[in-house]
């Protein structure tokens, strides 16, 4: 409600309140009429401002992660004065989950991982309710429920995110296994660590890569197991993947590629002691951090109406299929495609929350780069992915690699009817791949390209 307003409801409630008074004590006089009507005249008024104070935006957003706070931030900077709620199910302000794993092997500091402090919510009018587990979405009444208290909206957004997969091992209930996604697992994944000397990583993405390396660094013997043939499968071909996983066993990390994990064996107190393969092989491990992959939080949109496959459906504008209700980040899948990256997160929620506030803003899917940051190295792919990750491409392609084996340094430049179409980059020359972004789909040449890369 508006400062105005919050003193205009002030003081109309006291002069009710004086008028009932002085109403009492006419009660059996010939002015009692007078008065009833001069009470009618101001609760009307009253009534007014309510109605006024009503008709300010109610913006509800389920999820606290970097989608939920952009959508909140872009509707703030839409509509000024638009109720903004934003509600989250652990019981701390947003923060940057990619940066949990720098806090393995050391104390957490959580005041370091949010992304804004307390003072910049109240400022910005944002209402952050944490500890809040929404258990009902009910569209045509535009409201939702949570721990039995209901909240109307005129827009809502659904930025639930996803979870950490745990697949059905055998012996995934042992003390020692692991996920990481929340602050709290990083707590328990370092008391796990105190007493450790050997520890098993599952996935090669970023989350498990960044672990790996981190316990590496802690002087502990690590195993890294991916199920696919490669590293990054999805990121690099077959000469770049091998550049990068030499970087990774450089560091002392043993690698596992194309191993099937079944699950997991324990000692006589009930804590993991090895992982087996599918093929019976063992390997040691007192600590295993389980990280393949993630899954969309849908349950609650299971009965809502709103269109969904695997993720809610959304369009460029991140409307689902019911008007007012937007979806942004992990659980959205953009006209079919899913990213599931912070930044396109973060975008999307900027489009979502400026939609929801009255805006017109639409979330362009063209060249997002893949970039990580881990292992002391940088991997970028940008492009005609379906290209730049052959290892054969059609003869229509032009292509220019150079390898250095020594530096860990990789980079593949391809270029389709005289245009530069894509890039792959590992290793030194990826810490230029922001010069490179302006010039896709340019005529430019492979000299020209090289010479910024390596100079």
């Amino acid at each position: 409600m508006r400062q105005r307003d919050i003193y205009k409801r002030a003081t109309i409630l006291t002069m009710v309140a004086k008028l009932f008074d002085f109403g009492n004590a006419l009660f059996n006089t010939q002015d009692y009429k007078l008065v009833q009507e001069i009470i009618i005249f101001f609760m009307e008024d009253l009534a007014m401002v309510n109605n006024y104070s009503s008709s300010t935006r109610q913006i509800l957003i389920v999820g606290s992660g970097v989608a939920g706070l952009s959508a909140a931030k872009a509707a703030r900077n839409q509509d000024p004065e638009a109720d903004i709620i934003m509600f989250g199910e652990e019981n701390r302000l947003p923060y940057y989950r990619l940066r949990l794993c720098d806090y393995i092997g050391k104390s957490l500091d959580v005041d370091t991982l949010e992304i804004n402090k307390e003072e910049w919510f109240e400022k910005n009018r944002i209402r952050v309710e944490i500890s809040s587990k929404v258990t009902a979405i009910e569209p045509k009444a535009r409201k939702i429920s949570i721990n039995g208290k209901e909240y109307g909206y005129d827009s809502l957004i659904l930025a639930t995110g996803s979870t950490p997969i745990m697949p059905p091992f055998k012996g995934r209930e042992l003390s020692g296994v692991h996920t990481i996604w929340t602050c709290e697992d990083i707590v328990d994944i370092n008391r796990s660590l105190q007493n450790a000397k050997k520890a098993a990583v599952i996935g090669g993405g970023l989350l498990g890569l960044e672990a790996a390396h981190k316990i590496c660094e802690m002087g502990i013997d690590v195993s890294l197991i991916e199920g696919m043939p490669r590293l990054l499968p999805k990121q690099l071909d077959e000469d770049g993947s091998q550049i990068f996983t030499r970087k990774v066993q450089s560091l002392g990390i043993s690698v596992f590629c194309g191993k099937s994990v079944v699950g997991f064996e324990g000692d006589n107190n009930g804590h993991v002691a090895q992982v087996r393969m599918a093929d019976d092989t063992l390997i040691e491990a007192d600590v295993v951090i389980v990280s393949v992959g993630v899954a969309p939080n849908t349950a609650l949109f299971q009965n809502s109406g709103l269109s969904m496959d695997r993720f809610l459906n959304v369009n460029e504008k991140m409307e689902t299929s019911i008007q007012d209700i937007y979806a942004a980040g992990d659980v959205a899948s953009v006209n079919g495609k899913w990213f599931g990256l912070w930044t396109a997160a973060s975008r999307q929620g900027q489009v979502a929350g400026t939609n929801a506030a009255g805006g017109n803003a639409v979330y362009e899917t063209t060249d997002i780069p893949y970039v990580l940051n881990t292992m002391g190295t940088r991997v970028v792919c940008s492009g005609d992915t379906g290209v730049i990750q052959s290892d054969t491409p059609e003869a229509a392609y032009e292509i220019d690699q150079r390898i250095d084996k020594d530096q860990f340094a990789y980079s593949k430049l391809v270029f389709y009817k005289g245009l530069f179409v894509a890039y792959m980059l590992v290793g030194e020359p990826a810490k230029a791949f922001n010069k490179l972004r302006p010039l896709i789909n340019t005529s430019v040449s492979a000299d020209t390209i090289n010479n910024i890369l390596y100079k």
